[in-house]
């Protein structure tokens, strides 16, 4: 609305009224492409995924004491990466939480999930970048902890637009990631880890989303963070509308298939074995997107609970820990599958179209074409 105004305001003042007849014209037209780019969250345009309700924020950080941190490398013409930190307590340095990861299918890596599973617990920070910076973000993990543990880093390739090779993340972008992590909205789309990411062939990045439980149900908050970064177009599914096959252009040259590392974290008291329930639920979420997980990509889930402390020193021989009966589950699992899928979408309606290595263009999802879309299927 402002280059309008600023061309009415530099006219001379005897073709203001035929002038800004014209600009009323016009007007509207350049308001609908500024429209066009908008970025906004799924949820803003209306698309209600599931039957609960999210968080304050709608999103990880609903669930208290989580913490996200970003530091994005947006440099040159091909440098597309960087690295997200989720923080599941206020004192990892006094406290672990309990654990456990899953494996949807294992092309790829997320170091310190053997450690996760046979401990049960979360001693570190977990870190997300990109396929060719793991020894890099682990080292800044390790520098930065105080006691020694075995940091948890999860990738996903974002060599297309990115100059992967030039190892760009730093041991210090770990550091800063993990130092700068606040509370409160996170910042989504081409951010962090997400900065190079591209999903069902439209540019992506990190999502997130969260769920409350109704009070009489237990009231308790389920949160997911996701780094998107794989399917293909003809897949994509958006609360069971066909969009990728509504909008088959705008396609960059595929190549294999990346990932998608979910992180999820609740408040709600579950053992390492009921959080792994949690884990194989956000598969659910993410198929309900479209991708059946193909060879060529690599998707891995983490999830944490913070109503259990576990000291990280102690003399007691005997822990005592709260845990959910098995029979008031069920509400988890549909905040978490719920929570999965609409962090994805999110992930692509936040972020905008890039421009990295050798000029390659990855186009963001056009909202007012997903608009149009879901309308035509009856939203």
């Amino acid at each position: 609305m402002l280059v309008p105004m600023i061309l009415y305001r530099k006219l001379n003042f005897s073709y203001s009224i035929p002038v800004m007849l014209v600009l009323l014209m016009i007007l509207p037209i350049y308001l609908s492409a500024q429209d066009k780019d908008r970025r906004v969250r799924i949820r803003e345009l209306g698309y209600e995924i599931g039957i609960y309700s999210p968080g304050p924020y709608n999103a990880i950080t609903d669930v208290e004491g989580v913490r996200v941190g970003h530091v994005t490398l947006n440099r040159g013409s091909d440098v597309r990466t960087g690295v997200t930190a989720v923080i599941p307590n206020s004192d990892m340095d006094t406290y672990s939480v309990v654990g456990a990861a899953f494996t949807i299918h294992g092309n790829g890596e997320m170091t310190g999930m053997s450690w996760t599973n046979d401990s049960g617990y979360i001693e570190s920070p977990i870190m997300l970048t990109n396929t060719l910076s793991v020894g890099a973000v682990h080292e800044g993990v390790v520098r930065h902890l105080k006691y020694i543990s075995l940091p948890i880093v999860g990738e996903c390739y974002d060599g297309y637009l990115n100059d992967i090779r030039g190892l760009h993340v730093r041991p210090e972008h770990a550091i800063e990631a993990i130092e700068t992590a606040t509370v409160g909205p996170v910042d989504e789309g081409c951010v962090g880890a997400g900065t190079g990411m591209r999903c069902y062939q439209f540019k992506s990045g990190i999502g997130t989303a969260s769920r409350q439980i109704p009070h009489d149900q237990g009231g308790y908050m389920v949160g997911v963070l996701v780094n998107a970064n794989g399917g293909r177009r003809h897949q994509l599914r958006i609360d069971g509308v066909p969009v990728g096959q509504e909008i088959p252009d705008l396609l960059p040259f595929q190549g294999k298939d990346g990932s998608f590392i979910i992180v999820i974290a609740t408040d709600a008291p579950l053992t390492h074995r009921q959080l792994r329930q949690l884990c194989l639920r956000a598969t659910h979420g993410l198929a309900r997107t479209g991708t059946p997980s193909t060879m060529s990509s690599g998707e891995f889930v983490i999830a944490f609970s913070t109503a259990n402390k576990i000291p990280r020193q102690t003399d007691n021989k005997v822990l005592s820990l709260s845990m959910l009966q098995n029979q008031n589950l069920d509400v988890l699992y549909q905040a978490v599958i719920e929570s999965t899928e609409e962090a994805i979408y999110n992930a692509m309606t936040m972020a905008t179209t890039s421009v990295g290595k050798k000029e390659r263009i990855v186009h963001a999802i056009p909202i007012d074409r997903l608009q149009k879309t879901m309308k035509k299927y009856g939203y």
